[in-house]
């Protein structure tokens, strides 16, 4: 078999010299398994949105790795691995994503990627790896086995190449996250924004941005993305709280400017003490505005029960419908034991078209 050789891809200062020409090169390998494992473009990312996504910063330090067969510096990559390392909280964890061209796989790319990969991670002291794999599929897909940290993970996650690779490298299933899709033609989100208003009463108002928090915001905003961090389920997934802060806060506004997204969030303020009492975050990059990506939805604990759930993403799908009329449909992921935000985004009409796997694997235990 041919060499197989690894080489770190600097992120360039731009798109337009010779020392961008890997990055490109990188770019154009992970739009293509988007687009063949998803069948469009609803996740396409122009180069200079992954220019932007892709340095590191001072929470996030950012690599990324090429495989090549052959030692030649010119060798088409045929291979990348992605490593994401935190640098101001979970300092013991690292995330990894490997994409291999199709005419290369099953010839141990992705094998030597990952190994790579995970070498740059234990020498910067990281002891857990997480990796994701993706599963179109509405329904559930009995596997034959159970990889899970829980009873019945597995039952969601068909054992396809995906699958078989991450157990292959000694990773376990520890999470499943339903993906779900809302088409918004004819999609009557004032109606829907009504009833949950109505449920919530009086003693809740809405507060709404687009872009950057308001300043007088930002402490509150930060203390809700940090409860988020492990609000939601985790299921098997070795993960503390993240810090955040309004300096995080500034940091992730502008990679989301630099990304060329717009970013609308909706927030709760309980009225009798002028607590935000959670938030949600949609966001639109203009290169597709039919397309509309879920982040965040968070309710904290003193205030649950109030459906404010509802309320929140009811009011940012309108103010998504105003500010981005060409939005068409709208992606979202929850964990499959979250029953609370499934019901929600069931009633809101999202249907289920697939699966991610929530993966670990203890590289202290090799």
């Amino acid at each position: 078999m041919t060499h197989i050789s690894i080489t770190s891809v600097p992120v360039p200062a731009g798109l337009a010299g010779p020392d961008a020409v890997d990055f490109l090169a990188v770019a154009e390998l992970l739009n293509a398994q988007q687009q063949e494992f998803w069948g469009n473009d609803d996740f396409y990312a122009p180069p200079q949105a992954q220019l932007a996504g892709r340095g590191s910063t001072p929470t996030r330090r950012r690599e990324l790795l090429a495989a090549r067969m052959g030692t030649e510096p010119d060798a088409a990559i045929i291979g990348v691995a992605q490593l994401n390392l935190p640098l101001t909280d979970n300092l013991h964890t690292g995330t990894v994503n490997v994409v291999v061209a199709p005419v290369a796989r099953r010839q141990g790319v992705g094998t030597a990627l990952f190994a790579a990969a995970a070498k740059l991670a234990s020498a910067a002291g990281r002891r857990m790896l997480m990796a994701e794999t993706d599963h179109l599929g509405g329904g559930r897909a009995g596997t034959g086995e159970d990889n899970s940290g829980t009873e019945n993970a597995a039952a969601f996650i068909p054992h396809d190449a995906a699958a078989a690779f991450a157990a292959g490298l000694g990773f376990r299933l520890e999470l499943v996250d339903r993906v779900s899709v809302l088409e918004l033609e004819g999609y009557d989100a004032e109606a829907v924004l009504g009833q949950a208003a109505r449920t919530a009463g009086p003693g809740y108002e809405l507060e709404f941005w687009r872009g950057a928090c308001p300043e007088e915001l930002v402490d509150a905003y930060a203390r809700l993305r940090q409860k988020m961090s492990t609000d939601a389920p985790l299921g098997g997934l070795e993960l503390a709280e993240e810090a955040w802060d309004a300096e995080r806060v500034r940091e992730a506004e502008g990679k989301a400017r630099g990304m060329d997204a717009e970013v609308l969030v909706t927030a709760v303020r309980h009225v009798a003490t002028g607590e935000l009492a959670g938030h949600t975050v949609l966001e639109v990059f203009r290169n597709n505005p039919a397309v509309a990506y879920q982040d965040d939805t968070l309710v904290l604990d003193a205030h649950r029960g109030n459906r404010l759930g509802m309320l929140l993403k009811a009011a940012n799908l309108e103010k998504l419908r105003k500010a981005i009329p060409e939005a068409c449909r709208v992606y979202t992921w929850n964990a499959e034991e979250n029953r609370y935000m499934l019901a929600i985004n069931e009633q809101l009409g999202f249907a289920a078209v697939g699966y991610s796997g929530e993966w670990q694997a203890d590289l202290s235990a090799e």
